[in-house]
């Protein structure tokens, strides 16, 4: 029986081997942009896309320092002819990026100008894939809300709730909207142990039943189901806890990543192929900062140890004072 068995498992394998899974499998991966490129970017295929664009610095994504061109990388190689990427600025215009794939990763590179703080804000991002395999239309999405920022154009836009509020796209298929992630100066205020609101939108309008999937690099992970109202909340989790303090980083920046999958009965006809079912998956991605009171508690912890060392030294040298004895001069007279 023992010899029957392993000459099933190797069946197995060569069936394997010989018969690879089905292109839905390969193709329903998520994708997600990332401000760097992906580990195997040196593998990928070469070629471009729509002409591509290339040219200028889009590698630096300070929350505080501006930058005439941003570049974002994709986590896939496997893009359909028909992709497009989509940016929204914030003053609301709308723009079609050019992809192309350079540095042996598929990138979206788009301007921020002009850099006279007129586009100071929050750029949405995106990416949109169709096709259809094994009768299933399949449509990936990914997004990234990109900081536009330099305090030095003084923050007129704080009060203006039109322009820092999360912004949609209608014509986006699914849509993941974070709330209350960057601040009215347009800084990133997510921290660890933060509670989370996001929406999901298809064609913007919300989504109920949606499976929201929320992880951390770490490895962390939480399943969620959106509401009547489109919406799910989280608490980010607090993980951050090295071995040693030492090795403890006050400004340690993290990656949230937020998966929305939806799924419709719905027949129809995509490039002159047929299906009867329609997949949609989209992603968010996000950094997020320690929480203060994970190095604030540090810091106190010291400043209470400091405190008992100075009061501890200051009773020594009390106590010491108190036991000397003034000096007295005593003369004998050895005549009397």
């Amino acid at each position: 029986m023992f010899r029957d068995l392993i000459k099933l498992f190797f069946a197995f394998f060569v069936l394997i081997a010989c018969f690879p899974p089905p292109s839905f499998a390969w193709f329903g991966e998520e994708m997600y942009l990332s401000e760097n490129p992906p580990a195997d970017h040196g593998e990928g295929h070469k070629g471009g896309h729509k002409g591509g664009h290339k040219g200028g610095r889009g590698d630096d994504h300070s929350e505080h320092r501006a930058v005439p061109v941003k570049k974002f990388y994709l986590n896939i190689h496997d893009l359909s002819a028909n992709a497009a990427a989509y940016v929204v600025r914030p003053d609301g215009s709308m723009a079609e990026c050019e992809l192309s794939h350079d540095e042996g990763a598929w990138t979206v590179t788009f301007d921020t100008k002009p850099m006279d703080g007129s586009m100071d804000g929050i750029f949405n991002v995106y990416v949109v894939d169709k096709r259809v395999v094994d009768g299933t239309l399949l449509i990936r999405v990914a997004k990234m809300n990109a900081i536009n920022h330099t305090c030095g154009w003084g923050h007129k836009y704080k009060s203006d709730k039109g322009r820092t509020m999360p912004k949609h796209l209608d014509a986006i298929p699914l849509e993941i909207v974070g709330h209350d992630l960057w601040d009215a100066f347009v800084h990133n205020r997510t921290m660890s142990g933060d509670n989370l609101v996001f929406s999901v939108l298809k064609n913007g309008a919300p989504v109920k039943n949606a499976s929201l999937k929320v992880r951390t690099q770490t490895g962390w992970i939480k399943m969620l189901k959106t509401g009547d109202d489109g919406k799910a909340s989280v608490q980010l989790i607090r993980d951050y806890y090295p071995e040693k303090w030492n090795d403890f980083k006050a400004m340690k920046r993290g990656i949230l990543r937020i998966t929305a999958e939806y799924e419709i009965d719905e027949s129809g006809s995509f490039e002159g192929e047929r299906y009867n079912k329609v997949r949609l998956i989209s992603t968010l991605q996000w950094g997020y900062r320690l929480h203060r009171k994970e190095y604030t508690s540090y810091v106190y912890g010291l400043g209470i140890g400091i405190l008992f060392a100075v009061v501890s030294g200051v009773g020594v040298y009390v106590h010491r004072e108190r036991r000397k004895r003034p000096y007295r001069e005593v003369r004998f007279n050895e005549k009397d």
